[in-house]
């Protein structure tokens, strides 16, 4: 057996002891009647995600205790190795201490760190900060989620941002005027039917290392709120369309951790950030907007708004970046979660590598991706009489492959890219004990593994 034992020196209980590994069942679960431990975890075949949510589920039982003492069977480390426990358990363990606070004007609070390893093991050491780095990532992820929609606009987000004063990054916003001038036509089209300016909230990562030679442009969704716009959604559940800038919330989240963990790779995200709303100057269906690339586009629902946001970045992206590798990521379609549930978020891209790196990248930390594919018939419904695209079809059929099929579009020949649908993903994933009972922060982990298994790929280290 292996122990790890974790001190939370402001606690005023005991020390608890949880054996790890023990029995044969495939829920996991915390045993508190165990007569010679305090809890056992009922199941044997361990995931990182099992490690995520064991953290959590710790904490969150034993949230008063001076330590809590994790014994391993030591076939859990035939499965996992100590690092990548230490890291996964480290991450639970803080994400169990963040709680949503309202407030009334957009800003980020992080929870401190409550925690530390008795462990003179300088490599387990690296592991549990790590895993509080990712913690944060995808704790900013959450705040800026979490945040009603009368306080986090597009303006206001980009404050918060600024606010959080992200270590090594540069920052840089394209104002509406500015994006008037670079003509976002599609962009501009989306947010021309509310009184919130748009924003596209540029973030720059250069580490100081002579390896770093390839570039990653990272592109979010952020709709700060989704009505619908003139295709106005149904009132249910309209209130968790603030949620719909989970794509740009993942994209700040991820630049924490990338710049925190300092990984060889230059990044670049970008945000394009608006409201979606009706009014007598929304844009209607059957209406032909000029994109910024210079493709004529003809509306068919205004709800199929973010494509349109995304659209224009990923053209201005590639036009000022020219990124070796291009992922966009967004709450996109309800026909993702259709088809996936909650268990994958949607893939779909262009280039074979560049998508194994990133399913790699969704088995090490716990948000797995499908691989799902663009063009061939899903170009029928975006053929158009009355503009070079539509930008959807008037059914369902197909709906995440149709949409991203419509951005592939916009992607330059030769240009690896992949897109992220994430609907899904954003809220509602109570089958996971990291997530809480509010927004998930779902795309922050992703985006940050993608970034060090490119890392690794280029000869840089994580």
């Amino acid at each position: 057996m292996q122990e790890l034992t974790f001190l939370f020196p402001n606690q005023t209980q005991a020390a608890k002891t949880l054996y790890i590994g023990l029995g044969d069942q495939e829920k996991l679960t915390l045993d508190s009647q165990s007569e010679q431990y305090d809890a056992q975890c009922i199941k044997t075949a361990f995931s990182i995600a099992d490690l995520q949510d064991l953290g959590t589920l710790a904490a969150s039982q034993f949230s008063r205790a001076q330590a809590l003492n994790f014994v391993f069977d030591l076939k859990v480390f035939e499965q996992i190795s100590p690092v990548e426990v230490a890291q996964w358990l480290a991450f639970g363990l803080h994400v169990a201490s963040y709680k949503y606070q309202h407030k009334t004007k957009a800003a980020i609070d992080l929870p401190a760190c409550a925690f530390s390893l008795s462990s003179d093991d300088q490599h387990l050491q690296q592991a549990v900060k790590n895993g509080q780095i990712l913690a944060n990532a995808q704790l900013i992820s959450r705040e800026l989620m979490n945040l009603p929609a009368n306080v986090l606009y597009p303006v206001a987000f980009v404050g918060a941002v600024k606010a959080l004063g992200l270590p090594g990054i540069e920052c840089e916003v394209l104002s509406e005027k500015a994006l008037e001038e670079q003509k976002f036509g599609g962009l501009l089209s989306i947010s021309q039917g509310s009184a919130k300016e748009a924003q596209v909230l540029i973030l720059r990562y250069r580490p100081a290392v002579a390896q770093a030679s390839k570039h990653l442009a990272l592109v979010g969704k952020g709709v700060t709120f989704d009505t619908g716009g003139i295709s106005i959604k149904p009132a249910r559940f309209m209130s968790t369309m603030k949620f719909d800038m989970g794509g740009a919330a993942a994209v700040i989240g991820a630049m924490y951790a990338i710049s925190a963990l300092a990984l060889p790779l230059n990044v670049t995200g970008l945000c394009g950030l608006v409201e979606n709303m009706p009014s007598s100057t929304a844009i209607k269906p059957g209406d032909v907007v000029m994109m910024r690339s210079g493709t004529s586009v003809e509306f068919i629902s205004t709800d199929a708004e973010g494509r349109m946001v995304l659209a224009d970045v990923l053209d201005y992206a590639q036009e000022t970046l020219a990124p070796d590798y291009l992922i966009d990521i967004a709450t996109l379609t309800g026909g993702a979660g259709i088809a996936l549930g909650k268990g994958y978020s949607a893939l779909m891209g262009n280039h074979d590598d560049f998508i194994s790196q990133i399913k790699a990248a969704g088995k090490t930390c716990g948000e797995p991706v499908w691989h799902m594919p663009t063009g061939d018939w899903f170009k029928r419904p975006l053929e158009c009489h009355f503009a070079d695209l539509r930008h959807g079809g008037e059914d369902p059929h197909g709906s995440p492959c149709v949409a991203a099929t419509f951005l592939e579009y916009f992607v330059k020949p030769n240009q690896p890219w992949a897109h992220l649908d994430i609907a899904a993903m954003s809220y509602e994933m109570g089958h996971r004990k990291i997530y809480g009972e509010t927004a998930s922060g779902y795309g922050a982990l992703l985006l940050t593994h993608v970034c060090q298994h490119l890392s690794q790929q280029e000869g840089g280290e994580e």
